[in-house]
């Protein structure tokens, strides 16, 4: 899409044209001369709409000629109300992605005899606390004309966020973050964002309920791990009309749980652009390193570290004569004797520090493995030689290492096996990230079976 019109910034009024592409990018092209490179802010009228362009960065000249990249953009409504910036001031907005209408399975249209109705179905709501309602709302888009004969008429399905508090636009994007990847670990996947729909306050903060308008982000809101890898539009991850659950319930716990495991849901969101096998890998191993340690029992490993602190410093106090006889015979009786106990307690923090992060990539694969599949998956020629005693989970571990800091002493699982390894590794990882907002244990083994992506490597040489 290119808008075409007058943008005003530097106090002077400039023709140009704002392009936004599929992928959301903004560029601003002005056809002009002695323009600084960075502007905060520039507004415009461009095809009949009000345009406010922020955080325009430049990106390339030519003579008489500067291209912008801007963060977001927002379309308002021609109404001016006194200079109000209308970002600043949003309280509720909407989006819609695709898969979400095929998730939702409603009909949206019911022949009666010779005539056709709209169906509207009833409003979901996912989240309704602390002053903020998340629901998933339908609008109509188009006209429709009965005796059967329909134009351009489309019921969509959106997301609808409303706040008792101003939502700045970081925290718009944080919450379509967490949102849409709510619902990208039920669909399998969801698409682009391509623009989002709100409403603003002005004046003590009364609401403009008539003006809606349009933010556009230049991000990739999309939560695809790798759709091009065998996603399937035609086959979900899940329906919903299948959950076992209310997806209220669901909902809440994701919210709730979110901030915590928001880290290594971002290593599999968010970093999947070298198309380079071992980088899937190397993230996969990252995710699941990420989640056990989340699991673990602090408290209990807390309780752990103070005994063993406890019992070096006991040992210490039992043999310190016998240590310090021993180091006055010897060259360093100076220098040690007069810090021994400093000494002492460094060896004992060190000592604690590392029983308390000893447990390795291997045995948190091996636990998260509760079903053995990476065992039922492991050939002898999958790895660079046979290691005495080492396990699939220690190869797994071992080329970790090797494609980290190139630790070379171990063997290695070869790559061409890597596709296997890390589809049964992701596995585990969705499997994990199911138990946060699902209970039924026995619904998600079902879900995971039933996820042709997920399994294609199931029970094969």
């Amino acid at each position: 899409m290119i808008l075409k019109g007058d943008f005003y910034f530097d106090k002077r009024r400039h023709p140009g044209e704002c392009e936004i592409d599929e992928k959301n990018n903004i560029y601003l092209s002005i056809n002009e001369s002695s323009i600084n490179s960075f502007k905060g802010k520039i507004t415009g009228i461009a095809n009949n709409r009000r345009l406010s362009i922020y955080d325009c960065m430049l990106i390339d000249h030519n003579i008489g000629y500067y291209k912008y990249r801007a963060n977001y953009l927002t379309e308002e409504g021609m109404i001016k109300l006194e200079n109000i910036d209308l970002s600043k001031n949003i309280f509720n907005f909407r989006f819609t992605f695709e898969p979400l209408n095929e998730w939702l399975g409603f009909d949206t249209l019911l022949e009666k005899e010779d005539t056709i109705n709209i169906n509207i179905p009833e409003t979901i709501v996912l989240y309704d606390n602390n002053g903020l309602k998340i629901e998933i709302k339908y609008f109509r888009d188009g006209d429709i004309i009965f005796n059967n004969t329909i134009n351009n008429l489309r019921v969509i399905p959106y997301i609808c966020v409303e706040s008792s508090k101003i939502i700045k636009v970081n925290i718009i994007m944080d919450y379509i973050q967490m949102i849409t990847r709510f619902f990208a670990l039920l669909m399998g996947f969801s698409c682009y964002v391509t623009c989002i729909m709100f409403k603003s306050r002005y004046k003590e903060y009364k609401p403009i309920k008539y003006i809606e308008n349009t933010l556009i982000i230049n991000a990739d809101l999309s939560n695809c791990y790798d759709i091009s890898a065998g996603y399937s539009y035609n086959n979900l991850r899940t329906y919903y009309n299948q959950l076992t659950e209310k997806i209220d319930i669901m909902f809440n716990r994701w919210f709730e749980n979110y901030k915590k495991y928001k880290e290594a849901i971002l290593f599999y969101y968010s970093a999947y652009n070298t198309h380079a096998i071992e980088s899937d890998f190397l993230n996969m191993c990252k995710c699941l390193e990420k989640i056990s340690y989340l699991k673990d029992n602090r408290n209990e490993q807390a309780r752990k570290n103070k005994r063993l602190h406890e019992l070096i410093i006991k040992f210490y106090a039992e043999h310190k004569k016998e240590l310090i006889d021993s180091l006055k015979k010897s060259e360093f009786k100076k220098k040690y004797v007069n810090k021994i106990d400093e000494i002492h307690e460094e060896i004992a923090n060190s000592i604690v520090h590392q029983y308390r992060t000893r447990i390795d990539l291997s045995k948190r694969i091996n636990d998260l493995d509760v079903n053995d599949e990476l065992i039922s998956i492991f050939r002898e020629n999958d790895v660079t030689s046979l290691h005495k005693s080492s396990t699939v989970y220690d190869y797994i571990a071992y080329t970790r290492n090797y494609y980290t800091h190139l630790d070379k002493d171990k063997p290695i699982i070869k790559n061409i096996y890597f596709p296997k390894y890390n589809r049964i590794l992701e596995k585990l990882f969705i499997k994990e990230l199911l138990k946060i907002i699902i209970v039924d244990m026995d619904y998600i083994n079902n879900v995971i079976k039933n996820d042709n992506y997920l399994t294609i490597y199931d029970n094969r040489e």
